[in-house]
This record gives C-alpha cells, sequence and structure tokens, in this order.
C-alpha cells in the first residue's frame, strides 16, 4: 500500500470516524447526515422486532442498535454493486437483487430501507417486493433523501418530497406512524458544501490527503458545528431527508 492509499483507507478513517458510522466525528463531512440517521434509528428501535431484513444494508451501520430486538437479523445487498463489502465484511449477506427478493410472502416482521430506495431504477417494483414480503402489521423503516447533491453515481435515480412519498404510502397501504424531517437548512446546507468541498480538493488527491488535510478537517467541523445551529430555526420546506416508520395494513 502506497502513502497516498494508507492516507485514504486508514488514517482518514481514523480521523473522521468513518468507520464507525453511524458515529462518526464531528470532522466528517456527512457528520450532519450521520447525525439524524443515528438519532432516527435510536427513536425507531421500539418498532423495531421478529424476523428482520436490513436491505441495502452496507456495514450495517444500524445493526448494533437493534439486534437485541429482533429474533433473526437478515441483510441483503447486490454483490455487483458493493463488491468490497462481500470481500472485506464479516457480516453475512444475502446477494440478492431487492426487485426481486428470495424469500416467501408474508416472511418477516421488519424491513429497514434505508438510504437504498433512491438508488433503486424501478422504486415501485421494489416497494411491491418489500410489500410482499412483509407480514400484515409489519414495520417498514424508510428513509430516503429529498434535497441532497448525487452520490454513489452512477446509481442515483430518484428523490422524493414528503407529499410524493405520503402517496406513495396511501397507494401501497401503508399507515404512516412517524414521520421525521431529518434537519432543516442547516443540514441541507453544509451537507452540500461540505460534498462540494471534498469533490473538488479530490480532483487534486495530494493535495487533498497532505497540505489539504487538516484545513479540511477544520473546515468540516465548523461546517457541521454551523448547520447544527442553524437548524435550530425548523424551516419545513428545506429537509436534506426523510424517515418514515410505516405500519403494512
Amino acid at each position: 500500500m502506497n502513502i497516498m492509499d494508507f492516507i485514504s483507507f486508514k488514517l482518514l478513517p481514523k480521523l473522521t470516524g468513518e468507520n464507525k458510522k453511524p458515529n462518526v466525528y464531528i470532522t466528517h463531512l456527512n457528520y450532519l447526515n450521520w447525525f439524524q440517521l443515528k438519532k432516527s434509528i435510536k427513536k425507531s428501535t421500539p418498532y423495531i422486532k421478529g424476523k428482520c431484513i436490513d436491505i441495502g444494508s452496507g456495514n450495517s451501520p444500524y445493526k448494533k442498535y437493534i439486534i437485541n430486538n429482533v429474533d433473526e437479523y437478515i441483510c441483503v445487498d447486490k454483490s455487483n454493486v458493493h463488491q468490497h463489502l462481500f470481500s472485506n465484511s464479516k457480516e453475512k449477506f444475502i446477494d440478492a437483487d431487492i426487485k426481486n427478493l428470495p424469500f416467501e410472502n408474508n416472511s418477516f416482521d421488519t424491513v429497514i430501507l434505508t438510504q437504498v430506495l433512491e438508488h433503486i431504477d424501478e422504486p415501485f417494483k421494489a416497494l411491491s417486493e418489500i410489500k410482499r414480503v412483509l407480514k400484515k402489521d409489519g414495520i417498514l423503516i424508510l428513509s430516503v433523501p429529498f434535497i441532497y447533491q448525487a452520490h454513489a453515481i452512477p446509481y442515483d435515480y430518484f428523490r422524493f418530497s414528503e407529499y410524493g412519498l405520503k402517496k406513495i404510502c396511501q397507494d401501497y397501504n401503508f399507515h404512516i406512524l412517524e414521520f421525521h424531517r431529518q434537519g432543516y437548512l442547516g443540514t441541507t446546507i453544509f451537507s452540500i458544501l461540505n460534498g462540494a468541498i471534498w469533490n473538488l480538493i479530490s480532483r487534486k488527491k495530494y493535495l487533498r490527503n497532505t497540505i489539504a488535510l487538516p484545513f479540511l478537517l477544520l473546515i468540516f467541523s465548523i461546517n457541521n458545528i454551523l448547520g447544527l445551529l442553524l437548524d435550530k430555526i425548523e424551516l419545513k420546506e428545506y429537509s436534506p431527508n426523510f424517515w418514515l416508520i410505516l405500519k403494512s395494513n
């Protein structure tokens, strides 16, 4: 491993808490989003029970919060999208497509689908599959972005507004138990700003990983604090992300 790879894959994760998601540090460029996601999953734990499937789970960042609530926890992801997870993670995955899940009808008490639906080219087909495998009165934990930059390119297809989500819930016969805005103008502005700064400086990888690195971490820390403060003004029209707790009727 050369020095640039060491900084990118070893040092930076230690300095930002990247490998401790959702408990990332204030120096992390996506701290504001992870702060909100962590808060929401902790609020959701009383609803999570029984046989639970976490779809598009990545490295299963929420498992630590819910494992004691469930009888069985199953991770599902696609190996052709997240090859590094299948080769490096200690977590056991079922390699499957959300649009064609390899489970019987009414198999699960809880489905977790966080920050995934926007990456599915046929999201409504995916929702039909979730409805199929979820038991009646089962719980779906769903989160999706609204005002947020393009990410996981080229697998970034959709954005969902509050009113679009509510219409989807009605169409698929889900009852909304809780609806959370994950931050307001502060999280929206400074998450996008942090991402833009990172993308610009990453064009010069050597500069990013050497001289600029301490300044980047300082800038992200300041921006994240400012984002938390600005979120005190609850402008409901400006939210980067929505988190829903749904019951299947």
